[in-house]
């Protein structure tokens, strides 16, 4: 055999989708949707095309949107019905975009671990995110409650007591990501996603669950870091992106998840420790 038959029987057996159990028109469309899908979600929350309530008054006070719980104070001096719901669709595109970097990996795999026509596939996975979508834009109770629940709301309470409030989120977010309660959904998210048949049943009922997955996983760094770091501050939203992302990674998403735990303890010691003077605009 020529060293050129032989490169292309090497090529072919690597690239031979039945030898690697993958559908790769499937799970190409798949991906490629969720890519395309998730710009969409960047591009109206880095452009300013998501609801905003209490905007005006931000800038009369002189707060920064990127202030930790501006966006919340906002909602709270609003306080209507039609702001709150406002701020759950702000809040679900936000979850949404930075998410959607993270599920790339199990959209694929479970775009391959359905059977069904490929109409019923494409429904199912449609179905799926819109239930994943759901439990995430309903997650935004979770920073209103830290909003009507302290004193002077998110914003206010962590300009008073900034060192505190950051060492005592970097602590509990320490803590929780080197929980085996975290790391057991973690590795549950990281397995294999087990063969089942396509349906609009099947893709709602795994989105909802899946969906509440991700936010037991992602807890520490989405419900206790970013309300307080600001979370329409870029930087936090793009490093949170690429922790949460990272740790999904089957062969080294625990170690991962380990070491940003570690840090965030160390961090949150010498800031309680030391209480520097952090570099926050409020």
């Amino acid at each position: 055999m020529s060293f050129r038959e032989h490169f292309d029987e090497q090529l072919d057996s690597r690239f031979d989708t039945e030898a690697l159990g993958v559908e790769s028109n499937r799970t190409t469309a798949t991906v490629t949707g969720l890519v395309l899908v998730n710009a969409v979600w960047w591009f109206l929350l880095l452009r300013g095309h998501v609801p905003m309530p209490g905007m005006m008054w931000l800038m009369e006070q002189g707060i920064p949107m990127a202030a930790p719980g501006a966006v919340e104070a906002a909602v709270a001096h609003v306080g209507t019905v039609t702001a709150v719901a406002k701020y759950f669709v702000m809040w679900g595109v936000m979850m949404w975009a930075m998410m959607y970097v993270a599920m790339a990996r199990y959209g694929r795999d479970y775009a391959n671990a359905l059977s069904g026509s490929t109409p019923a596939v494409a429904a199912t996975i449609v179905v799926f995110f819109a239930g994943y979508n759901l439990v995430w834009m309903l997650s935004a109770v979770v920073p209103l409650a830290f909003e009507f629940a302290l004193p002077g709301g998110i914003y206010g309470v962590t300009k008073a007591h900034t060192p505190l409030v950051f060492g005592t989120v970097l602590v509990l977010t320490g803590f929780y990501q080197l929980s085996e309660f975290k790391q057991s959904f973690l590795r549950e998210c990281c397995a294999r996603v087990e063969p089942r048949d396509a349906g609009l049943r099947e893709g709602l009922s795994h989105g909802l669950h899946h969906g509440v997955k991700c936010i037991i996983i992602s807890f520490g760094v989405f419900f206790l870091l970013m309300p307080f770091f600001g979370e329409m501050n870029q930087f936090w939203m793009l490093a949170f992106t690429f922790v949460i992302a990272a740790e999904r990674i089957p062969v080294w998403g625990e170690e991962l998840a380990d070491a940003t735990g570690i840090l965030c303890l160390i961090a949150g010691v010498v800031v309680l420790g030391l209480q520097p003077a952090l570099p926050v605009a409020f």
